[in-house]
């Protein structure tokens, strides 16, 4: 990307050794746990800071290396960047600030990297990044969390996650009340108790779900957008048929994927996760209602659709061998690139269907907190405070990264850009969080459990939500 809305590095600074081009003796490291493909011994640690300038001694190495690491799952990058003067000071006794930042490994982390490594830059400051798949960084963070181990400095939340989280003072507070620029429901889910407590976090990935479709397609069937899940049925069974391309696609692996694309069906056909007293209700009409149209749909989704995540969602659109589907805005961009795309400016954006409520999206942003045993909290909110500015959050956005600042949704050279930010900005405007417990991630497992089962024939509609319905029964009443 350019340079417009960055600031330029400051004087006197060593280069920045990018990630894509490492060599021998550089200053960034990448390590990847055995479960990524490759083997990390038992006690590894990234080389001196001073790698290609040899420190004098034993002990001055051991106080340059700023990064001591165990072997993790996912994938850890050091950015360090030290003025000519820190880097040549390399003594026992001198220690060297540093950040270590936990992101998910997938499109959402992108902008954030690039960020962390022009902070460095500004800062002279090392930076260490752990990039883990979605399952793994969760379980990370709570373990870090409870345990108070102090392993990282700034950490990447994905929204659902955060009641869990940021319970018993696990996460510091903010100083200071957040920017209005935010959006409202974005702000919402950094705070805990959900709109009403202290905010524990700033919304960096403004992630609300947005119905993708092949505009071309529609209007060479002349059929309108679709506006109800009627629509879309009526339009998978006649492009699909027509065009020999799967109408529909969705995911429905076990877990977090399948709850995900069924909560837009699910709040559109009038069902509940729970009652106002607080006792899960999914096995209700309407709940089993939704899954069987869920289930009518997938019949024209490809097969094997009870195992697919986003990416493979977004790899049929890409290929174009899919016609619509419920995905993130992370993935816009894709779309729109011809290094990666077939449909390049094909592919148009809308509001979730209706059914017999309004359609309504799922919010899914992610979130930069501090854990309470941050060694380095200052730096940690100063960096934070930094990357979601209004100027760098501008800078994310040509990267790609969904914002949560209204005055980039509104700013007139992105929306010329970027096609899609007035469908983004009316979907984060209205969109829905997960329910607000710090139980949900079980919940959701579970859920997502009989909802793939479902979808792979193993069970039947009405049936998959009892079971689905008993088992969070016993999620909660074992929590009691």
């Amino acid at each position: 990307m350019g340079d417009q809305g960055r600031s330029g590095p400051p004087e006197r600074q060593v280069g920045f050794a990018d990630q894509s081009a490492r060599q021998p003796g550089s200053l960034l490291s990448r390590h990847r746990d055995p479960g990524a493909g490759e083997a990390l011994n038992a006690g590894s640690r990234v080389p001196c800071l001073r790698d290609g300038l040899p420190c004098p001694s034993k002990a001055s190495s051991e106080a340059c290396n700023a990064f001591p690491q165990a072997p993790v799952r996912g994938l850890r990058t050091c950015f360090a960047v030290l003025s000519l003067a820190a880097l040549l000071s390399c003594t026992p006794s001198r220690h060297v600030p540093s950040l270590t930042i936990a992101i998910n490994s997938g499109v959402e982390g992108d902008a954030l990297k690039s960020a962390a490594r022009e902070w460095a830059a500004l800062r002279a400051v090392p930076v260490e990044l752990v990039e883990l798949p979605y399952t793994s960084l969760f379980e990370k963070l709570l373990l870090d969390l409870t345990s108070r181990t102090g392993a990282y400095d700034v950490v990447m939340i994905d929204d659902p996650w955060f009641p869990r989280l940021a319970g018993n003072g696990n996460l510091l507070p903010l100083d200071q009340t957040p920017d209005p620029d935010f959006l409202e429901s974005c702000l919402d889910v950094c705070r805990e108790p959900y709109r009403t407590g202290p905010y524990y976090a700033l919304p960096y990935v403004g992630n609300s779900q947005l119905y993708f479709y092949r505009g071309d397609l529609f209007k060479k069937h002349l059929l309108p957008a679709p506006r109800t899940w009627q629509d879309v049925l009526d339009a998978a069974r006649k492009i699909g048929s027509a065009e020999g391309m799967f109408g529909y696609v969705m995911r429905a692996a076990p877990g977090n994927a399948a709850v995900t694309d069924f909560m837009a069906l699910f709040w559109a056909f009038g069902a509940e996760m729970f009652s106002p007293d607080s006792a899960p209700t999914v096995a209700s009409a309407e709940g089993a209602e939704a899954l069987r149209f869920m289930l009518e749909l997938g019949k024209y989704t490809p097969p094997g659709y009870a195992g697919f995540n986003a990416d493979e969602v977004a790899a049929h659109l890409l290929q174009s061998s899919g016609v619509m589907s419920i995905n993130w805005p992370s993935w816009i961009s894709a779309m729109d690139d011809p290094a990666k795309s077939k449909i390049v400016g094909k592919i148009e954006f809308t509001a979730m269907p209706s059914a017999k409520r309004p359609g309504v999206a799922s919010l899914g942003a992610w979130l930069l907190a501090i854990p309470r045993a941050s060694r380095h909290a200052e730096l940690a909110r100063e960096f934070i405070v930094w990357a979601t500015d209004a100027k760098q959050m501008r800078a994310a956005a040509l990267l790609g990264n969904p914002p949560t600042r209204r005055s980039v949704f509104l700013d007139e050279d992105l929306r010329k850009r970027y096609r899609a930010f007035p469908a983004q900005l009316a979907s984060l405007e209205t969109a829905r969080p997960r329910p607000r417990t710090a139980l949900w991630n079980e919940i959701e497992n579970a859920f997502g459990v009989y909802l793939s089962q479902a979808n792979a024939g193993k069970l039947g509609a009405a049936q998959a939500m009892e079971k689905a319905n008993r088992e969070i029964s016993a999620i909660l009443e074992r929590a009691k």
